[in-house]
């Protein structure tokens, strides 16, 4: 991409050993519509450790900049300065708004780095197995040995860079824009009250140091039952889907006697039973829309299946890829709430099937991760204290990964919180991707998700009243 900018020049006033930021080729694959980018490297040091990673500033193209943004990405794994990395749905609501991106520490292309190689192991369709354990020990005893210290990459740290950054580039207020894991920081920098913190949106609430395993598995729950009465009770899957029975169950025990092969790539052979079945259409849930996509999927499975395993190909592939990069991440960030007491939670009866060993893997894998030592405070063990700033957090009813009763867990540590719930919506609601229609309960909710948003942003404006329902109660 060419540079959109003059070169970017920026002091760096109170760090320790500091230098200049120079300009350098953003790695985009594509130009942005909406701003005009600038790329740079900025590195600052973090108690002997030298800590290294791109940024980028997008100003707006047609308009002035009325202030600035910081988007924390999720994951955690997400890295928005690459070339596949930035995504322009998140660039909507901040049309008249700089956004300052960055890629939190440890991901591509940031020093120092959690690297674990698990090879084609990575591809084991019942990974998290005795070998699999077998190489991430291996890891845990090369990074005790060698470091980095995994200490390094929670939240917290991701909170101090973030800081450090903002005071850096000299910009003297900015908001934050946080989905999912990007929230746990955005929470932190919430709670230390900063003199140049300005607004909060956190999309997807995943709170420091709280163990949510069975609120993950209601929350599952909860998005099943919704598709299960959208495709078969309201009748909107095809009656191709539903000429094996009354119910999603009826729908997911074909499988067993008929399991579904998929290859995700060569030489990888995987099929899915029933209880895998339920496991997959769950993951929908990542998706504001995940409803709609999964009657989609249970309509192709039953009216076209090369494009369903199409689809789920895809979605296997970039799954495995992202979890074979990030997985050291996403240990470290989720290992810290381990409980050994888990272990009998995930045995607990479900209103839908799920596949307990693969639960009991992940488990172990945390357990092997985090050893005896939590690295991180329960934020929700601070005291009460109103937000200092205009905080606005945004639920999905039935998001399976960042369930509703964390977001809600919130109103115990702060005061004054602007919370809107939409019960038909996954993961990520406030990504809007145009093109909404209206005219579903689904699509409302959706148009109301990113109305909430623009309202919060611009006083000027009203959500419309049909929205104002999803405002939880009490929340002020």
């Amino acid at each position: 991409m060419r540079l959109a900018l003059a070169a970017l020049f920026v002091a760096l006033s109170g760090e320790a050993g500091a230098t200049s930021l120079d300009e350098t080729p953003c790695p985009f694959a594509d130009d942005l519509i909406s701003h005009r980018a600038a790329c740079s490297r900025f590195d600052r040091e973090d108690d002997g450790t030298r800590i290294a990673f791109d940024i980028a500033i997008l100003t707006p193209r047609a308009r002035r900049s009325i202030g600035h943004v910081l988007y924390i990405p999720g994951g955690p794994g997400e890295a928005p300065v690459t070339e596949d990395g930035l995504y322009t749905d998140i660039l909507l609501p901040f049309a008249n708004r700089t956004i300052v991106l960055f890629n939190p520490r440890g991901t591509e292309g940031t020093a120092p780095r959690l690297e674990c190689d698990f090879g084609a192991k990575i591809w084991d369709e019942d990974f998290g197995g005795e070998e699999e354990r077998a190489v991430l020990n291996g890891c845990i005893e090369r990074i005790a040995r060698d470091g980095p210290d995994p200490a390094r990459f929670t939240s917290l740290e991701i909170a101090e860079d973030i800081d450090a950054l903002i005071r850096a580039l000299g910009i003297q207020k900015a908001g934050l824009y946080g989905i999912s894991y990007g929230t746990e920081a955005g929470l932190h920098l919430l709670a230390q009250e900063l003199s140049w913190l300005e607004f909060v949106i956190l999309d997807s609430v995943s709170v420091p140091g709280l163990s949510g395993v069975a609120d993950e598995i209601v929350a599952r729950d909860r998005f099943l039952a919704a598709l299960n009465r959208m495709c078969f009770a309201q009748r909107e899957c095809s009656p191709y889907a539903r000429v094996v029975g009354d119910t999603l169950h009826d729908w997911a025990a074909e499988f067993d006697a008929d399991p579904l092969p998929l290859h995700p790539v060569e030489g990888v052979d995987w099929t899915y039973d029933g209880t895998e079945m339920l496991d997959y259409l769950a993951q929908y849930g990542a998706y504001r829309d995940g409803l709609a996509l999964a009657v989609s999927v249970i309509d192709m499975l039953a009216t076209g299946r090369l494009g369903a395993l199409a689809w789920m190909k895809a979605d296997a592939v970039s799954n495995t890829e992202f979890t074979r990069d990030s997985l050291p991440l996403m240990l470290q960030a989720y290992a810290d709430t381990f409980d050994p007491q888990d272990f009998e939670t995930i045995q607990s009866p479900t209103r839908y099937a799920r596949d307990i060993d693969i639960a009991a893997d992940l488990l172990e894998f945390y357990r092997l991760w985090r050893g005896e030592q939590p690295r991180e405070a329960m934020l929700l063990n601070g005291a009460r204290q109103p937000v200092g700033v205009p905080a606005l957090i945004l639920s999905g009813g039935i998001d399976p990964f960042t369930p509703v009763e964390w977001a809600e867990a919130l109103h115990a540590r702060f005061t004054g919180l602007q919370h809107y719930i939409y019960p038909l919506l996954g993961h990520a609601v406030s990504i809007d991707a145009g093109g909404v229609n209206t005219r579903t309960p689904m699509g409302t909710q959706m148009h109301c998700a990113s109305g909430s948003v623009r309202a919060f942003l611009d006083p000027t404006l009203k959500p419309d009243r049909p929205c104002e329902a999803y405002e939880a109660k009490g929340t002020q």
